[in-house]
């Protein structure tokens, strides 16, 4: 597709095919591959790349070894460390009349790994390679004349793209092309992909971006959360009408964690609300924040305080914020549930089960239930066996584990729709969900349905582990590790939109002489509300009082005595929301027999109007239920042929 490339090509029509480079081959990266594997192939220390056109990461760990080759260095590796740019800082930029011909070479056959058209790789710094590192220093946000400087040469040298990638975003491109430009000349600050994506790169920029700004010296800036940064982010809050640079990092912040969904629509979690980069501290970026602060289960102030930057910032937030939810491995008796329901927890996470080589003894015990009731808390179970490596996620045990959680839960007598939080203990990356996370999470929903989705499948994991596994395996909520803020699943990624736990610090808690181990956690309102004594000890279906409803209902109509039972069973079921309001509906299916709906009101019938879905764990409407089944009673199910 792309193998007639000639030196007529315009300018950035390769920077175009970046995204798809690692999986088509392309004459000029093979170009590279073999120059740079002929050149230095026999080079002690050189590691030579495949030879397949295709850019990765091996490609440019080669060109990185070459250039180390050229200036000097004995001991090669994949790594432009500090030795290899302070090399190249004292020969200068490269550019025009650069005396050393095979680094000219390098930056040519980098720039077309990269996706610039660089120029005839003749080791001659060109108008071709000029006009192609002013385009990539461009792209980049540093701007500036065509030479190639030392930081700048080590973005070439990485397989970070600095043009908008597929489903990124122009308002966090910008962001990070301003970060580039402010902070480039820092010396602990290196280029940030501009791709559009929230990373954990680009996170780590903006850190050290606040340090620089609360006048952190350099060689201390680290874009760690350290007592330094949480100091300065105290002493800076932002607030409407303020503008300046902390507004504008500020702002930042709030697009890496957008957008949040409009929670004044009940259940909504599809419309989302977003907000731009900015310098001044506007109405609007108020409006988001608070309803940033009100999906963070933050005071809705709409002020840039403490709490909401480090919220931003870190996935553990505030760990001292206030909290009403709490797990643990250890048994909590009556006074430890009254100890901890005096200090304002409401729910606890306990253990339903434990491996079997474990002798932390970390699950429910015999009475344990009642006692934590009796204390005043609710309960929200934990399935977790090891779940600690890579290995201990397979299909199979999945669907193993689910069948034990279903067991245990029902022994304890869990009611139907209880969630069960499986865990995942480590920091998985992308490539690791792919391959095993995902798998076992499925195998979790088979073995949940084996036995008839009596309950509902949790996920406990970093915020990448759990949005993935929601999205893809369909947890019904989340319960983030996220007192583990430094878990690169952690780092620039938002917090899932099902979230309803968030585990912020482990600490003692120590009430008189007792003391044991506790993690606090944040309790979403409006999330899973945990299990409390009315979700014990029965085996009716939620779905129950809702049929023995409807049941009720069929009954009265058929006292009535006047039309189809079935019908006026579903036009009481759907008045009063589908009739009148809903001309469309009437229109369809016409209006109600309204003395009917008269006659069965005064027959007293306990109202259902919504109902849980068992397996599901979402609110079911019996109103559009009832006009769904009126429609068909009606009209028929209709027929699949198109015409």
């Amino acid at each position: 597709m792309i193998s007639g490339l000639s030196s007529e090509r315009p300018l950035g029509a390769t920077r175009e095919l970046l995204g798809v480079r690692r999986t088509m081959a392309d004459v000029k990266v093979l170009e590279a591959q073999r120059w740079v594997n002929a050149t230095y192939g026999a080079v002690p220390g050189y590691v030579r790349c495949p030879e397949d056109g295709k850019t990765a990461w091996s490609t440019m760990f080669s060109l990185t070894r070459a250039l180390q080759r050229e200036l000097g260095i004995a001991t090669l590796s994949d790594s432009f460390g500090p030795t290899t740019l302070s090399l190249l800082t004292q020969r200068g930029n490269v550019g025009p009349g650069y005396a050393n011909a095979n680094i000219v070479r390098i930056v040519q056959h980098a720039l077309f790994c990269k996706g610039y058209w660089g120029g005839t790789t003749n080791g001659v710094y060109s108008q071709a390679t000029l006009t192609a590192v002013t385009q990539l220093k461009s792209d980049m946000g540093v701007g500036g004349d065509g030479t190639l400087p030392p930081k700048v040469f080590k973005a070439l040298l990485t397989m970070d793209a600095y043009v908008l990638l597929s489903g990124g975003d122009e308002q966090v491109r910008l962001i990070q092309q301003w970060l580039n430009n402010r902070y480039l000349a820092k010396s602990t600050f290196f280029a940030t992909p501009c791709d559009g994506h929230f990373s954990r790169d680009v996170q780590k920029a903006l850190m050290k971006a606040l340090q620089y700004e609360f006048g952190i010296p350099e060689d201390q800036v680290t874009g760690n959360f350290g007592p330094a940064t949480q100091s300065g982010l105290r002493a800076h809050p932002v607030s409407l009408g303020q503008s300046g640079v902390f507004v504008q990092l500020f702002s930042a912040a709030c697009v890496f964690n957008g957008p949040v969904p409009d929670d004044t629509i009940p259940g909504n979690n599809t419309i989302p609300i977003r907000t731009a980069f900015k310098s001044i501290f506007d109405p609007a970026l108020k409006q988001f924040v608070e309803f940033f602060q009100r999906f963070s289960a933050l005071p809705a102030s709409g002020y840039g305080d403490y709490q909401t930057w480090s919220q931003l910032l870190v996935s553990s937030g505030d760990p001292d914020r206030p909290a009403t939810a709490c797990d643990t491995r250890f048994h909590i008796s009556i006074t430890r549930a009254q100890a901890l329901r005096a200090a304002g927890y409401t729910v606890v996470g306990r253990y339903l089960d434990e491996d079997a080589t474990s002798t932390l003894d970390k699950e429910l015990q015999p009475g344990e239930l009642e006692a934590i009731f009796a204390g005043g808390l609710r309960v929200f179970p934990i399935s977790q066996y090891n779940a600690r490596e890579l290995p201990d996620f397979t299909y199979e045990q999945g669907y193993q584990h689910a069948l034990r959680a279903h067991a245990r839960a029902v022994g304890y007598g869990f009611n139907r729709g209880a969630v069960i939080y499986f865990a995942v203990d480590y920091d998985a990356t992308d490539e690791q969900i792919d391959s095993n996370i995902l798998p076992y999470f499925r195998g979790v929903q088979a073995g949940l349905a084996n036995q008839g989705k009596r309950y509902l499948a949790g996920v406990y994991g970093s915020r990448n582990v759990c949005s993935r596994v929601t999205d893809e395996a369909y947890a019904r909520f989340s319960f983030v590790s996220g007192m583990s803020w430094g878990f690169s699943g952690n780092l620039g990624f938002p917090l899932p939109a099902n979230w309803s736990f968030n585990q912020i610090k482990e600490f003692s808690f120590v009430s008189g002489t007792d003391r044991f181990d506790l993690d606090r956690v944040v309790h979403r309102v409006g999330g899973d509300p945990g299990v409390g004594p009315e979700g014990v000890g029965g085996q009716q279906s939620p779905v129950d009082t809702y049929l023995r409803y409807v049941d009720d209902l069929y009954a009265t109509a058929v006292r009535y005595g006047k039309g189809d039972p079935n019908l006026l069973t579903a036009e009481y079921l759907r008045y009063p929301n589908y009739v009148d309001l809903y001309s469309g509906w009437q229109n369809l299916i016409g209006d109600v027999n309204r003395d009917w709906i008269a006659y069965a009101d005064r027959a007293g019938l306990s109202k259902v109007t919504r109902y849980l879905d068992p397996c599901y764990g979402v609110e079911i409407g019996v109103d559009h239920f009832g006009a769904t089944a009126n429609a068909v009673l009606l009209r028929g199910t209709g027929s699949r042929r198109s015409t």
